[in-house]
């Protein structure tokens, strides 16, 4: 994923960021751990440093049981 620009679709697990949490991380630069899953499979949750300086936008969508997310 270095170097190269992609979208990249994760389930967020615990608590979930406030969109100011994710505005400031962005503005800042601040690199954070946060605790995913790749949408999609059934994988166990892992640790994931995201370098938010290189983020160039974020959204949150409430995942709920039977929902699918398209796009």
């Amino acid at each position: 994923m270095t170097g190269q620009p992609r979208d990249l679709m994760l389930r967020l697990h615990g608590a979930e960021p406030t969109e100011e949490e994710l505005a400031g991380w962005m503005r800042d630069g601040a690199v954070i751990r946060l605790e995913v899953s790749e949408a999609g499979s059934h994988q166990m949750p892992y640790s994931m440093l995201v370098n938010f300086s290189s983020v160039a936008f974020a959204w949150i969508v409430p995942l709920r049981p039977g929902r699918r997310v398209t796009f």
